[in-house]
């Protein structure tokens, strides 16, 4: 990895630390530079503005999801294990981050471009494990619309668990009641 490259990737994780503990609206590029031990101007020569890189953050924090999620996929068998695998991975990561910093929510904001790009990462995603089965059981519906319906049931699963224990229950039931649907 080039000098550039890993600062970068510094940057990344320290803002990522930042932006956790006090949300996209009240952090600053200085408090970003002052993480990471740097000066501001030499954190604008690495990145343009805080928005390149929250959207830095979000997309790293999407590509280790998705890289966990599907290193465990590979080991598990039938489409239940799979999709309550990816669901409780995927969908327990914001209720996890928002326990340790309230301010974690905005890396979750649908209002920012890459947050949107993070949920349609993951409806592919979900795309990819049911289709098979949406196509075996004849159903009117797409695979791709009945991985949208699923993936924002599990967002606003979220705005009502109580904690992680009641989102894993809630995810749980959700991924039951689609397999039924499917596999009936």
């Amino acid at each position: 990895m080039s000098t550039t490259g890993s600062k970068h990737q510094r940057v990344v994780e320290r803002a990522m630390e930042v932006f956790s503990r006090y949300g996209f609206a009240r952090t600053t590029m200085g408090d970003i530079a002052e993480a990471c031990e740097i000066s501001r101007p030499s954190l604008y020569l690495l990145f343009p503005d805080k928005e390149a890189i929250f959207t830095a953050v979000v997309e790293d924090m999407d590509r280790e999801k998705h890289a966990s999620i599907r290193a465990e996929l590979a080991r598990l068998k039938g489409l239940r294990a799979r999709l309550l695998h990816a669901c409780l991975s995927w969908g327990c990561h914001g209720i996890d981050l928002a326990a340790a910093h309230s301010d974690a929510a905005d890396l979750f904001d649908l209002r920012f471009a890459v947050v949107q790009q993070v949920y349609r990462n993951f409806q592919s995603l979900v795309v990819e494990l049911i289709s098979e089965h949406i196509r075996a059981a004849r159903m009117s519906l797409s695979a791709e619309a009945a991985a949208r319906a699923l993936v924002f049931g599990l967002r606003g699963l979220k705005e009502t668990a109580a904690d992680r224990r009641d989102m894993q229950r809630l995810i749980t039931s959700l991924v039951d009641i689609f397999v039924r649907a499917i596999e009936r």
